[in-house]
């Protein structure tokens, strides 16, 4: 087994570490939960309601791209590839560093910076191009 509990908890603690550390996206994630949901906690919760959290949505994947759960992932081709100046013989197993992807200024603007409006209405603005070409 991959994934459970564990990876849960961390996506948690890491969610609490990045709002504390970022004022700006606390404010507008706690926005966007009153909006939704209201400000009495008394209102349930649906699921038409979690499928309006759009920037809550983007937060979860920004804090995913610089905390990976897993930090590689394992593929294995089923014929025979030429990549990279290279063949691949049918049954190479391959590793790819998600880290290393996560943190490429080749598919991410300002790679380093923490900004969940990366994933959060990027076709209105251009100010995330790479990622509006990798569609992300």
């Amino acid at each position: 087994m991959l994934g459970g509990t564990d990876t849960t908890a961390n996506l948690f603690c890491f969610i609490v570490y990045y709002l504390g550390h970022y004022p700006e996206v606390k404010q507008k994630l706690q926005q966007e939960l009153e909006t939704v949901f209201g400000k009495n906690l008394t209102n349930p919760v649906t699921s038409k309601g979690l499928d309006e959290l759009r920037y809550c949505d983007s937060v979860i994947k920004e804090v995913y791209r610089h905390i990976p759960v897993f930090f590689t992932v394992g593929r294995v081709n089923v014929e025979n590839d030429n990549f990279g100046g290279y063949n691949w013989p049918k049954g190479t197993t391959f590793q790819m560093f998600l880290s290393a992807m996560m943190m490429s200024k080749n598919y991410w603007t300002d790679p380093e910076k923490f900004d969940p409006d990366r994933f959060y209405n990027i076709e209105e603005s251009d100010k995330y191009l790479l990622e509006k070409q990798h569609k992300v």
